[in-house]
Protein backbone atom coordinates (compact mmCIF):
# COMPACT_ATOMS: atom_id res chain seq x y z
CA UNK A 1 0.00 0.00 0.00
CA UNK A 2 3.03 2.31 -0.06
CA UNK A 3 2.15 3.59 -3.51
CA UNK A 4 -1.43 4.37 -2.52
CA UNK A 5 -0.30 6.20 0.61
CA UNK A 6 2.02 8.33 -1.48
CA UNK A 7 -0.77 9.09 -3.95
CA UNK A 8 -2.99 10.24 -1.09
CA UNK A 9 -0.46 12.95 -0.28
CA UNK A 10 -0.22 14.05 -3.88
CA UNK A 11 -3.95 14.38 -4.33
CA UNK A 12 -5.08 15.89 -1.08
CA UNK A 13 -2.30 18.29 -0.15
CA UNK A 14 -2.02 21.27 -2.53
CA UNK A 15 1.49 22.08 -1.31
CA UNK A 16 2.69 19.21 -3.52
CA UNK A 17 1.28 20.84 -6.64
CA UNK A 18 3.93 21.94 -9.11
CA UNK A 19 4.44 22.53 -12.79
CA UNK A 20 6.75 20.30 -14.79
CA UNK A 21 8.01 20.23 -18.37
CA UNK A 22 6.68 17.23 -20.24
CA UNK A 23 9.76 15.44 -21.67
CA UNK A 24 7.92 14.59 -24.90
CA UNK A 25 6.03 17.78 -25.72
CA UNK A 26 8.33 20.29 -24.04
CA UNK A 27 5.27 22.01 -22.59
CA UNK A 28 4.78 22.93 -18.94
CA UNK A 29 1.88 21.17 -17.27
CA UNK A 30 0.42 20.84 -13.80
CA UNK A 31 1.81 17.66 -12.28
CA UNK A 32 1.22 16.28 -8.80
CA UNK A 33 3.86 13.56 -9.11
CA UNK A 34 7.59 14.22 -9.38
CA UNK A 35 9.81 11.93 -11.42
CA UNK A 36 11.36 10.48 -8.25
CA UNK A 37 7.88 9.76 -6.87
CA UNK A 38 6.87 8.24 -10.21
CA UNK A 39 9.85 5.85 -9.99
CA UNK A 40 8.93 4.92 -6.41
CA UNK A 41 5.34 4.19 -7.43
CA UNK A 42 6.60 1.80 -10.10
CA UNK A 43 8.93 0.13 -7.60
CA UNK A 44 6.29 -0.20 -4.88
CA UNK A 45 3.67 -1.46 -7.34
CA UNK A 46 5.90 -4.19 -8.82
CA UNK A 47 4.99 -7.09 -6.47
CA UNK A 48 1.27 -6.56 -6.92
CA UNK A 49 1.59 -5.99 -10.68
CA UNK A 50 3.33 -9.35 -10.96
CA UNK A 51 0.44 -11.27 -9.45
CA UNK A 52 -2.47 -9.20 -10.71
CA UNK A 53 -1.40 -10.30 -14.19
CA UNK A 54 -0.81 -14.03 -13.71
CA UNK A 55 2.60 -14.11 -12.09
CA UNK A 56 5.90 -14.60 -13.91
CA UNK A 57 6.31 -16.83 -16.96
CA UNK A 58 9.57 -18.67 -16.39
CA UNK A 59 11.83 -18.71 -19.46
CA UNK A 60 14.99 -16.82 -18.61
CA UNK A 61 16.52 -17.19 -22.07
CA UNK A 62 13.45 -15.73 -23.76
CA UNK A 63 13.13 -12.97 -21.17
CA UNK A 64 16.78 -11.96 -21.61
CA UNK A 65 16.37 -11.79 -25.39
CA UNK A 66 13.24 -9.65 -25.20
CA UNK A 67 14.71 -7.44 -22.50
CA UNK A 68 17.61 -6.60 -24.81
CA UNK A 69 15.14 -5.28 -27.40
CA UNK A 70 13.21 -3.39 -24.74
CA UNK A 71 16.41 -1.84 -23.40
CA UNK A 72 17.30 -0.54 -26.86
CA UNK A 73 13.89 1.13 -27.06
CA UNK A 74 14.47 2.64 -23.63
CA UNK A 75 17.88 3.97 -24.68
CA UNK A 76 16.34 5.77 -27.68
CA UNK A 77 13.53 7.32 -25.62
CA UNK A 78 13.12 10.73 -24.02
CA UNK A 79 13.93 9.44 -20.52
CA UNK A 80 16.59 6.73 -20.96
CA UNK A 81 17.79 7.25 -17.38
CA UNK A 82 14.60 5.73 -15.93
CA UNK A 83 15.00 2.24 -14.43
CA UNK A 84 13.69 -0.64 -16.55
CA UNK A 85 13.12 -4.34 -15.94
CA UNK A 86 11.29 -6.51 -18.47
CA UNK A 87 8.80 -9.23 -17.50
CA UNK A 88 6.69 -11.88 -19.24
CA UNK A 89 3.37 -12.30 -17.40
CA UNK A 90 1.82 -15.77 -17.33
CA UNK A 91 -1.73 -15.01 -18.42
CA UNK A 92 -3.68 -15.57 -21.63
CA UNK A 93 -5.20 -12.09 -21.42
CA UNK A 94 -3.60 -10.16 -24.32
CA UNK A 95 -1.91 -7.22 -22.65
CA UNK A 96 1.25 -5.16 -22.36
CA UNK A 97 2.02 -2.32 -19.96
CA UNK A 98 4.82 -0.25 -18.51
CA UNK A 99 5.70 1.90 -15.52
CA UNK A 100 9.12 3.25 -14.63
CA UNK A 101 11.02 0.12 -13.64
CA UNK A 102 8.40 -2.36 -14.86
CA UNK A 103 7.75 -3.28 -18.50
CA UNK A 104 5.67 -6.35 -19.28
CA UNK A 105 3.91 -8.32 -22.00
CA UNK A 106 1.64 -11.28 -21.41
CA UNK A 107 2.14 -14.79 -22.65
CA UNK A 108 -1.18 -14.58 -24.50
CA UNK A 109 -0.15 -11.60 -26.61
CA UNK A 110 3.50 -12.56 -27.06
CA UNK A 111 2.54 -15.99 -28.44
CA UNK A 112 0.69 -14.37 -31.35
CA UNK A 113 3.43 -11.91 -32.38
CA UNK A 114 5.26 -12.76 -35.58
CA UNK A 115 8.54 -10.86 -35.41
CA UNK A 116 10.78 -8.49 -33.43
CA UNK A 117 9.36 -5.44 -35.16
CA UNK A 118 5.83 -6.19 -33.98
CA UNK A 119 7.12 -6.77 -30.46
CA UNK A 120 9.02 -3.46 -30.66
CA UNK A 121 5.83 -1.71 -31.81
CA UNK A 122 3.86 -2.93 -28.79
CA UNK A 123 6.62 -2.27 -26.26
CA UNK A 124 7.44 1.06 -27.91
CA UNK A 125 3.81 2.10 -27.48
CA UNK A 126 3.89 1.20 -23.78
CA UNK A 127 7.26 2.91 -23.34
CA UNK A 128 5.70 5.97 -24.94
CA UNK A 129 3.12 6.10 -22.15
CA UNK A 130 5.97 6.16 -19.62
CA UNK A 131 8.08 8.74 -21.45
CA UNK A 132 5.13 11.11 -21.87
CA UNK A 133 4.30 10.66 -18.14
CA UNK A 134 0.79 9.40 -18.85
CA UNK A 135 0.60 7.38 -15.63
CA UNK A 136 1.60 10.43 -13.63
CA UNK A 137 -1.07 12.41 -15.45
CA UNK A 138 -3.69 9.80 -14.58
CA UNK A 139 -2.67 9.79 -10.94
CA UNK A 140 -3.16 13.53 -10.94
CA UNK A 141 -6.77 13.10 -12.06
CA UNK A 142 -8.14 10.45 -9.78
CA UNK A 143 -9.03 10.36 -6.12
CA UNK A 144 -7.68 7.89 -3.59
CA UNK A 145 -11.12 6.35 -3.30
CA UNK A 146 -11.34 5.67 -7.03
CA UNK A 147 -7.84 4.20 -7.05
CA UNK A 148 -8.08 2.05 -3.95
CA UNK A 149 -11.70 0.97 -3.81
CA UNK A 150 -13.52 0.94 -7.11
CA UNK A 151 -12.09 -2.23 -8.61
CA UNK A 152 -12.24 -4.33 -5.46
CA UNK A 153 -15.73 -3.15 -4.54
CA UNK A 154 -17.15 -4.08 -7.92
CA UNK A 155 -15.50 -7.50 -7.86
CA UNK A 156 -16.52 -8.43 -4.33
CA UNK A 157 -19.97 -6.89 -3.89
CA UNK A 158 -22.41 -9.53 -2.79
CA UNK A 159 -19.79 -12.22 -2.20
CA UNK A 160 -19.98 -14.09 1.08
CA UNK A 161 -16.95 -14.89 3.20
CA UNK A 162 -16.22 -18.35 1.82
CA UNK A 163 -17.07 -17.42 -1.77
CA UNK A 164 -14.68 -14.48 -1.64
CA UNK A 165 -11.85 -16.61 -0.29
CA UNK A 166 -12.28 -19.22 -3.01
CA UNK A 167 -12.20 -16.86 -5.96
CA UNK A 168 -9.44 -17.75 -8.41
CA UNK A 169 -7.45 -14.74 -9.56
CA UNK A 170 -6.40 -11.45 -8.08
CA UNK A 171 -8.76 -8.80 -6.85
CA UNK A 172 -6.72 -5.66 -6.70
CA UNK A 173 -6.58 -1.99 -7.46
CA UNK A 174 -3.76 -1.85 -9.98
CA UNK A 175 -2.79 1.53 -11.32
CA UNK A 176 -2.99 -0.08 -14.73
CA UNK A 177 -6.71 -0.73 -14.46
CA UNK A 178 -7.18 3.00 -14.96
CA UNK A 179 -7.44 3.38 -18.73
CA UNK A 180 -5.60 5.96 -20.82
CA UNK A 181 -7.61 8.55 -22.67
CA UNK A 182 -7.80 8.80 -26.44
CA UNK A 183 -5.19 11.55 -26.74
CA UNK A 184 -2.68 9.60 -24.66
CA UNK A 185 -3.16 6.49 -26.84
CA UNK A 186 -2.51 8.50 -30.00
CA UNK A 187 0.62 10.05 -28.50
CA UNK A 188 1.90 6.61 -27.43
CA UNK A 189 1.30 5.28 -30.95
CA UNK A 190 3.30 8.15 -32.40
CA UNK A 191 6.19 7.56 -30.01
CA UNK A 192 6.17 3.81 -30.61
CA UNK A 193 6.46 4.33 -34.37
CA UNK A 194 9.31 6.79 -33.83
CA UNK A 195 11.24 4.34 -31.60
CA UNK A 196 10.85 1.57 -34.17
CA UNK A 197 12.31 3.72 -36.93
CA UNK A 198 15.23 4.81 -34.73
CA UNK A 199 16.07 1.14 -34.05
CA UNK A 200 15.96 0.21 -37.75
CA UNK A 201 12.69 -1.72 -37.68
CA UNK A 202 10.12 -1.23 -40.42
CA UNK A 203 7.55 1.05 -38.75
CA UNK A 204 4.82 -0.39 -40.98
CA UNK A 205 4.96 -3.45 -38.75
CA UNK A 206 3.15 -1.30 -36.14
CA UNK A 207 0.07 -1.66 -38.33
CA UNK A 208 0.41 -5.45 -38.36
CA UNK A 209 1.03 -5.44 -34.61
CA UNK A 210 -2.27 -3.65 -34.10
CA UNK A 211 -4.03 -6.22 -36.31
CA UNK A 212 -2.46 -9.03 -34.27
CA UNK A 213 -3.65 -7.41 -31.04
CA UNK A 214 -7.21 -7.03 -32.33
CA UNK A 215 -7.32 -10.66 -33.50
CA UNK A 216 -5.80 -11.94 -30.25
CA UNK A 217 -8.39 -10.05 -28.22
CA UNK A 218 -11.24 -11.42 -30.34
CA UNK A 219 -9.88 -14.98 -30.09
CA UNK A 220 -9.44 -14.67 -26.32
CA UNK A 221 -13.00 -13.44 -25.82
CA UNK A 222 -14.44 -16.20 -28.01
CA UNK A 223 -12.35 -18.91 -26.38
CA UNK A 224 -13.26 -17.87 -22.84
CA UNK A 225 -16.88 -17.03 -23.59
CA UNK A 226 -16.46 -13.49 -22.28
CA UNK A 227 -17.66 -10.15 -23.51
CA UNK A 228 -15.41 -7.10 -23.68
CA UNK A 229 -17.17 -5.63 -20.65
CA UNK A 230 -16.16 -8.53 -18.36
CA UNK A 231 -12.42 -7.87 -18.39
CA UNK A 232 -11.02 -4.59 -17.06
CA UNK A 233 -8.16 -4.48 -19.54
CA UNK A 234 -10.30 -5.47 -22.53
CA UNK A 235 -13.07 -3.01 -21.71
CA UNK A 236 -10.52 -0.24 -21.16
CA UNK A 237 -8.80 -0.92 -24.45
CA UNK A 238 -12.05 -1.08 -26.43
CA UNK A 239 -13.30 2.17 -24.92
CA UNK A 240 -10.20 4.20 -25.86
CA UNK A 241 -9.18 2.53 -29.13
CA UNK A 242 -11.20 3.31 -32.27
CA UNK A 243 -12.25 0.67 -34.76
CA UNK A 244 -9.42 -1.03 -36.63
CA UNK A 245 -9.58 0.83 -39.92
CA UNK A 246 -9.42 4.20 -38.14
CA UNK A 247 -6.45 3.15 -36.00
CA UNK A 248 -4.56 1.78 -39.00
CA UNK A 249 -5.14 5.00 -40.92
CA UNK A 250 -3.82 7.04 -38.00
CA UNK A 251 -0.68 4.92 -37.66
CA UNK A 252 0.00 5.12 -41.41
CA UNK A 253 -0.25 8.90 -41.21
CA UNK A 254 2.27 8.89 -38.35
CA UNK A 255 4.67 6.78 -40.43
CA UNK A 256 4.33 9.20 -43.35
CA UNK A 257 5.34 12.07 -41.07
CA UNK A 258 8.54 10.42 -39.80
CA UNK A 259 11.87 12.02 -40.67
CA UNK A 260 14.14 9.94 -42.93
CA UNK A 261 15.06 6.56 -41.40
CA UNK A 262 17.10 3.51 -42.39
CA UNK A 263 15.64 0.01 -42.14
CA UNK A 264 18.11 -2.63 -40.94
CA UNK A 265 17.92 -5.91 -42.90
CA UNK A 266 14.33 -6.74 -43.74
CA UNK A 267 13.07 -4.57 -40.87
CA UNK A 268 11.21 -7.47 -39.25
CA UNK A 269 13.78 -9.92 -37.76
CA UNK A 270 11.32 -12.78 -37.74
CA UNK A 271 13.60 -15.82 -37.83
CA UNK A 272 15.25 -15.42 -34.42
CA UNK A 273 12.02 -14.18 -32.87
CA UNK A 274 10.17 -17.29 -34.03
CA UNK A 275 12.94 -19.51 -32.72
CA UNK A 276 13.15 -17.84 -29.31
CA UNK A 277 9.37 -17.80 -28.78
CA UNK A 278 8.75 -21.36 -30.03
CA UNK A 279 8.59 -22.96 -26.58
CA UNK A 280 6.22 -20.27 -25.33
CA UNK A 281 3.87 -20.74 -28.28
CA UNK A 282 3.66 -24.49 -27.64
CA UNK A 283 2.97 -23.91 -23.95
CA UNK A 284 0.43 -21.21 -24.73
CA UNK A 285 -1.67 -23.66 -26.76
CA UNK A 286 -1.89 -25.95 -23.72
CA UNK A 287 -2.99 -22.97 -21.64
CA UNK A 288 -6.08 -22.79 -23.87
CA UNK A 289 -7.21 -25.94 -22.03
CA UNK A 290 -6.39 -24.31 -18.69
CA UNK A 291 -8.44 -21.25 -19.67
CA UNK A 292 -11.37 -23.54 -20.41
CA UNK A 293 -10.99 -25.17 -16.99
CA UNK A 294 -10.84 -21.80 -15.28
CA UNK A 295 -13.99 -20.69 -17.11
CA UNK A 296 -15.82 -23.79 -15.84
CA UNK A 297 -14.52 -23.02 -12.34
CA UNK A 298 -15.98 -19.53 -12.40
CA UNK A 299 -19.29 -20.99 -13.58
CA UNK A 300 -19.11 -23.35 -10.56
CA UNK A 301 -19.13 -26.43 -12.81
CA UNK A 302 -16.35 -28.08 -10.85
CA UNK A 303 -16.59 -31.53 -12.42
CA UNK A 304 -16.12 -30.04 -15.89
CA UNK A 305 -13.31 -27.84 -14.54
CA UNK A 306 -11.55 -30.89 -13.14
CA UNK A 307 -11.89 -32.82 -16.40
CA UNK A 308 -10.37 -29.91 -18.34
CA UNK A 309 -7.52 -29.26 -15.95
CA UNK A 310 -6.59 -32.94 -15.97
CA UNK A 311 -6.29 -32.71 -19.78
CA UNK A 312 -3.94 -29.77 -19.33
CA UNK A 313 -1.91 -31.63 -16.72
CA UNK A 314 -1.65 -34.69 -18.97
CA UNK A 315 -0.34 -32.45 -21.73
CA UNK A 316 2.14 -30.61 -19.49
CA UNK A 317 2.53 -31.40 -15.80
CA UNK A 318 5.29 -28.82 -15.31
CA UNK A 319 3.02 -25.77 -15.04
CA UNK A 320 2.39 -24.63 -11.45
CA UNK A 321 -0.89 -22.85 -12.36
CA UNK A 322 -2.40 -26.15 -13.56
CA UNK A 323 -1.77 -27.84 -10.21
CA UNK A 324 -2.93 -24.72 -8.39
CA UNK A 325 -6.30 -24.67 -10.18
CA UNK A 326 -6.74 -28.36 -9.38
CA UNK A 327 -6.12 -27.45 -5.75
CA UNK A 328 -8.89 -24.85 -5.80
CA UNK A 329 -11.26 -27.31 -7.44
CA UNK A 330 -10.54 -29.79 -4.64
CA UNK A 331 -11.15 -27.02 -2.10
CA UNK A 332 -14.58 -26.43 -3.61
CA UNK A 333 -15.24 -30.15 -3.35
CA UNK A 334 -14.05 -30.07 0.29
CA UNK A 335 -11.38 -32.66 -0.49
CA UNK A 336 -8.79 -30.90 1.64
CA UNK A 337 -5.93 -33.46 1.58
CA UNK A 338 -6.17 -33.59 -2.23
CA UNK A 339 -6.17 -29.80 -2.37
CA UNK A 340 -3.09 -29.58 -0.16
CA UNK A 341 -1.29 -32.14 -2.35
CA UNK A 342 -2.06 -30.10 -5.46
CA UNK A 343 -0.81 -26.88 -3.89
CA UNK A 344 2.36 -28.58 -2.66
CA UNK A 345 2.95 -29.98 -6.15
CA UNK A 346 2.65 -26.46 -7.60
CA UNK A 347 5.12 -25.14 -5.03
CA UNK A 348 7.56 -27.94 -5.78
CA UNK A 349 7.61 -26.67 -9.37
CA UNK A 350 7.76 -22.99 -8.43
CA UNK A 351 8.55 -22.25 -4.80
CA UNK A 352 7.60 -18.61 -5.31
CA UNK A 353 4.11 -19.29 -6.66
CA UNK A 354 1.96 -17.00 -4.52
CA UNK A 355 -1.49 -18.44 -5.37
CA UNK A 356 -0.51 -21.83 -3.96
CA UNK A 357 0.67 -20.38 -0.65
CA UNK A 358 -2.71 -18.69 -0.53
CA UNK A 359 -4.46 -21.95 -1.40
CA UNK A 360 -2.52 -23.87 1.23
CA UNK A 361 -3.54 -21.22 3.75
CA UNK A 362 -7.18 -21.82 2.84
CA UNK A 363 -6.74 -25.54 3.42
CA UNK A 364 -5.66 -24.73 6.96
CA UNK A 365 -8.52 -22.27 7.44
CA UNK A 366 -11.26 -24.63 6.26
CA UNK A 367 -9.83 -27.45 8.35
CA UNK A 368 -9.82 -25.09 11.35
CA UNK A 369 -6.04 -25.32 11.60
CA UNK A 370 -5.72 -21.57 11.93
CA UNK A 371 -2.04 -21.52 12.87
CA UNK A 372 -1.23 -23.30 9.59
CA UNK A 373 -3.50 -20.86 7.78
CA UNK A 374 -1.66 -17.87 9.24
CA UNK A 375 1.73 -19.39 8.41
CA UNK A 376 0.89 -19.99 4.75
CA UNK A 377 -1.10 -16.81 4.23
CA UNK A 378 1.78 -14.69 5.51
CA UNK A 379 3.97 -16.28 2.84
CA UNK A 380 1.31 -15.31 0.30
CA UNK A 381 1.30 -11.74 1.57
CA UNK A 382 5.10 -11.52 1.45
CA UNK A 383 4.88 -12.15 -2.30
CA UNK A 384 1.73 -10.14 -3.00
CA UNK A 385 1.33 -7.41 -0.36
CA UNK A 386 -1.93 -6.01 -1.74
CA UNK A 387 -3.76 -9.31 -2.29
CA UNK A 388 -7.18 -8.53 -0.82
CA UNK A 389 -8.26 -12.14 -0.30
CA UNK A 390 -5.09 -12.97 1.64
CA UNK A 391 -5.79 -10.06 3.98
CA UNK A 392 -9.32 -11.38 4.47
CA UNK A 393 -8.04 -14.91 5.13
CA UNK A 394 -5.53 -13.68 7.69
CA UNK A 395 -8.11 -11.48 9.37
CA UNK A 396 -10.63 -14.30 9.64
CA UNK A 397 -7.98 -16.75 10.84
CA UNK A 398 -6.91 -14.44 13.66
CA UNK A 399 -10.59 -13.79 14.39
CA UNK A 400 -11.21 -17.53 14.77
CA UNK A 401 -8.19 -17.73 17.07
CA UNK A 402 -9.74 -14.90 19.12
CA UNK A 403 -6.69 -12.77 18.49
CA UNK A 404 -8.84 -9.75 17.72
CA UNK A 405 -6.15 -7.08 17.81
CA UNK A 406 -4.09 -9.05 15.26
CA UNK A 407 -7.16 -9.49 13.03
CA UNK A 408 -7.99 -5.79 12.77
CA UNK A 409 -5.29 -4.53 10.35
CA UNK A 410 -5.96 -7.35 7.88
CA UNK A 411 -9.72 -6.93 8.01
CA UNK A 412 -9.26 -3.16 7.76
CA UNK A 413 -7.17 -3.56 4.61
CA UNK A 414 -9.79 -5.80 3.06
CA UNK A 415 -12.63 -3.45 4.03
CA UNK A 416 -10.80 -0.61 2.30
CA UNK A 417 -10.54 -2.71 -0.87
CA UNK A 418 -14.11 -4.06 -0.71
CA UNK A 419 -16.30 -1.73 1.36
CA UNK A 420 -19.52 -3.45 0.30
CA UNK A 421 -18.51 -6.94 1.38
CA UNK A 422 -21.46 -8.40 3.35
CA UNK A 423 -19.51 -9.49 6.45
CA UNK A 424 -16.26 -7.63 6.90
CA UNK A 425 -17.66 -4.59 8.73
CA UNK A 426 -19.43 -6.82 11.24
CA UNK A 427 -16.22 -8.76 11.83
CA UNK A 428 -14.38 -5.50 12.39
CA UNK A 429 -17.10 -4.34 14.77
CA UNK A 430 -16.67 -7.47 16.88
CA UNK A 431 -12.89 -7.10 16.90
CA UNK A 432 -13.05 -3.47 17.96
CA UNK A 433 -15.59 -4.30 20.64
CA UNK A 434 -13.45 -7.15 21.97
CA UNK A 435 -10.41 -4.87 22.18
CA UNK A 436 -12.32 -2.13 23.98
CA UNK A 437 -12.57 0.38 21.13
CA UNK A 438 -16.32 0.88 21.41
CA UNK A 439 -16.48 4.00 19.24
CA UNK A 440 -14.84 2.19 16.30
CA UNK A 441 -17.07 -0.83 16.93
CA UNK A 442 -20.19 1.34 16.63
CA UNK A 443 -18.89 2.83 13.38
CA UNK A 444 -18.30 -0.62 11.88
CA UNK A 445 -21.63 -2.03 13.05
CA UNK A 446 -23.30 0.95 11.40
CA UNK A 447 -21.34 0.23 8.22
CA UNK A 448 -22.51 -3.37 8.37
CA UNK A 449 -26.14 -2.23 8.52
CA UNK A 450 -25.61 0.02 5.51
CA UNK A 451 -24.19 -2.81 3.45
CA UNK A 452 -26.08 -5.96 4.52
CA UNK A 453 -28.60 -5.37 7.32
CA UNK A 454 -30.58 -8.57 6.81
CA UNK A 455 -27.93 -11.28 6.86
CA UNK A 456 -26.79 -12.96 10.05
CA UNK A 457 -23.95 -10.50 10.56
CA UNK A 458 -26.27 -7.57 9.93
CA UNK A 459 -28.76 -8.81 12.52
CA UNK A 460 -25.95 -9.25 15.04
CA UNK A 461 -24.67 -5.74 14.29
CA UNK A 462 -28.13 -4.31 14.91
CA UNK A 463 -28.35 -5.98 18.31
CA UNK A 464 -24.90 -4.79 19.35
CA UNK A 465 -25.65 -1.23 18.24
CA UNK A 466 -28.70 -1.16 20.47
CA UNK A 467 -26.50 -2.10 23.41
CA UNK A 468 -23.45 0.02 22.59
CA UNK A 469 -24.74 3.20 20.99
CA UNK A 470 -25.83 4.86 24.24
CA UNK A 471 -22.33 4.39 25.66
CA UNK A 472 -20.67 6.52 22.98
CA UNK A 473 -23.04 9.48 23.02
Amino acid sequence: MKALSAIFLFIFFPLFYSCAVNPVTGQRELMLVSEAQEINIGKDSAPSLTWEFGGPYHDRQLETYLESITRRIWQHSERPHLPMKFHIQNTSVPNAFALPGYVAITRGLLAEMQNEAQFAAVIGHEAGHVMARHTAQRLSRVTLQQLGLAVGAAALEGKGGGETLLQVGAIGSSLLLLKYDRGQEIQADRLGVKYMALLGYDPRQAIYAHTVLEKTVDDYLKRTGKSGNEDNFISGMLSTHPRTEVRIGEIQAMINELPPYIIQGDGRSAERFQSETGRLRETNRIYFIYDEAEAYYHKEDFSAAEASIMKALNADGSQAPFHNLLGFIKLQQKKYPDAENAFRRALSIDNGYQPSYYGSGLVGYFQENYSQAVHELKKSLDLYPDHAQTHLGLGKSYFRMRQYAEAIPYLRHFANAAPRHPEVHGLLGICYEKTGDIRSAVIEYNNQLKVAPDNEMGQYAGKRLSALAPAVK
